[in-house]
């Protein structure tokens, strides 16, 4: 289900670079630091200080955006037909558009929603022609390397990971390839087989939806950065302390208004 370029690219490169020391399955290499478990969102969350970790996990503070839950729908768009493998086109079709009504508060985003489930559909439609090994969505034991009991990546395609996200400005791409180090290592703890590849597929709503594909090499660098902000991550939620709010609050963070409406609390009160 991915673009013909991108399995040329994968295995073009495939033996490119050196060899990764830190592996799922070296459990000294992975072992975590604390006792609290946080998921691969929490891990990659768009909080610079992790702030928005805290307020939801350590707080229970619940928000509502409108970039929270078109993201949400721009995911569940693009798995939608990978669900229904096998079914005809036209009940795939019928029955996405019947799924859209659900989404009556984003509805001028329906176009933007649209697009997305007919590229995924195209790709489906060539991964049932070649009987490309997908998984939708599976759960993956994480508990080994200091996550939450399961890890769930957007698809599994053989052995490689791919996540999907709605890109704002710059923001997003580089989430989810940290993110992609954390699934790779619980595949491997899982199951010891290598993953040195993960794919992250971007979707950018301007005057035209444009589609961004990146194959990331989950070498050692990025592994490392992972585990360092899992530990990072679960030193705030085992001792709850506040991490404060970063310099400058990412425009896509749900939990910006509940920082910055704080911050004007604090500057009036002369703190």
């Amino acid at each position: 289900m991915l673009p013909r370029w991108v399995w040329d690219f994968i295995r073009a490169t495939a033996g490119d670079g050196g060899y990764a020391e830190v592996r799922g399955w070296k459990l000294d290499a992975v072992a975590p630091k604390y006792c609290s478990r946080p998921s691969v969102s929490d891990v990659t969350s768009p909080c610079p200080t992790k702030r928005d970790v805290y307020l939801r996990r350590s707080l229970k503070v619940r928000v509502e955006s409108e970039i929270l839950s078109l993201g949400k729908a721009v995911h569940e768009a693009f798995l939608y037909p990978h669900r229904r493998r096998g079914e005809d086109v036209e009940r795939l079709i019928y029955g996405f558009r019947r799924a859209l009504k659900q989404y009556q508060d984003l509805k001028r985003h329906w176009r933007l929603l649209e697009c997305v489930f007919k590229k995924s559909l195209a790709l489906s439609l060539i991964a049932d022609e070649e009987q490309v090994p997908v998984s939708v969505e599976p759960c993956i034991p994480a508990g080994s390397i200091g996550l939450s009991d399961y890890v769930r990546p957007d698809l599994l395609v053989g052995f490689i990971p791919v996540d999907v996200v709605l890109i704002h400005g710059n923001h997003g791409l580089e989430r989810k390839e940290l993110a992609l180090a954390g699934y790779a290592l619980a595949i491997e703890a899982w199951i010891g087989h290598p993953v040195d590849m993960g794919v992250v597929i971007g979707v950018q709503a301007s005057s035209e939806v444009k589609f961004t594909w990146r194959v990331v090499r989950v070498d050692d660098s990025l592994r490392r950065r992972f585990l360092d902000a899992r530990d990072e991550v679960a030193r705030i939620l085992e001792y709850g302390d506040d991490p404060g709010t970063p310099p400058s609050c990412p425009s896509m963070c749900p939990y910006r208004g509940v920082c910055l409406s704080e911050n004007t609390l604090r500057s009036r009160a002369g703190l």
